[in-house]
């Protein structure tokens, strides 16, 4: 899935407080994501503004922009503020969050707009590449289980060496649908090429990993 770019338009009457909301489904796990803001002062005299977005309660995004400045716009005048966030791969696809953006001077609010962001469960099963690979000694292991329809599913990820023995076993449960990472410790093993394969349901997929000290 690609990165979302959404843009939100909020117009500054002062004299005024309006409130809308705005609902978005994104992927767990996607970066870069931008949410482009535009104000507009319509009003005849210049107005300063703190950077308008709350962050309270968000627990599955990463924003980047993290600066409060403050924003100047002239009568008329209309800007873009753009927001740069990562949605962490381990968002519980069963919440979601909300920001809230917040047009007020110091004194009085103005006017809020919500910004709800839903978490889309996964569609497939699918196992990725550890990162870092070549790795010393950790690395990073993702995966998804897509709601299969028959409630949990047994899943069991497992390293083996280049001669098919096992070496670990990562993950031996039941698990529901949704994105997951697992860190793989290798400090007890020698250099060498691993694979590492994946089973859940009627879904097998292997991939080979290179430990490198």
């Amino acid at each position: 899935m690609r990165n979302r770019i959404i843009k939100l338009s909020l117009i500054i009457f002062l004299s005024i407080t309006s409130y809308a909301q705005n609902t978005y489904s994104v992927q767990p796990g996607i970066k870069n994501n931008q949410i482009i803001l535009q104000i507009v002062n319509t009003s005849e005299t210049e107005i300063s503004l703190p950077k308008p977005l709350q962050r309270r309660g968000i627990k599955n995004l990463t924003f980047r922009d993290v600066s409060k400045e403050t924003i100047t716009l002239k009568p008329k005048e209309e800007k873009e503020i753009k927001y740069i966030f990562d949605v962490n791969y381990d968002a519980d696809i069963s919440k979601q969050d909300t920001i809230e953006f917040l047009i007020t001077d110091n004194k009085t609010i103005h006017l809020t707009k919500q910004f709800i962001l839903i978490y889309t469960q996964p569609k497939e099963f699918k196992l990725e590449q550890n990162y870092p690979n070549p790795f010393n000694p950790t690395t990073k292991i993702r995966f998804t289980i897509p709601d299969v329809g028959t409630g949990l599913a047994l899943s069991t990820l497992k390293v083996y060496d280049i001669l098919g023995n096992e070496v670990v076993t990562l993950v031996n449960e039941e698990k529901p649908a949704g994105y997951y990472e697992i860190e793989f410790n290798a400090t007890e093993l020698s250099s060498g090429v691993y694979f590492y394969r994946l089973q859940s349901g009627n879904f097998t997929q292997t991939k080979k990993l290179i430990l490198m000290r």
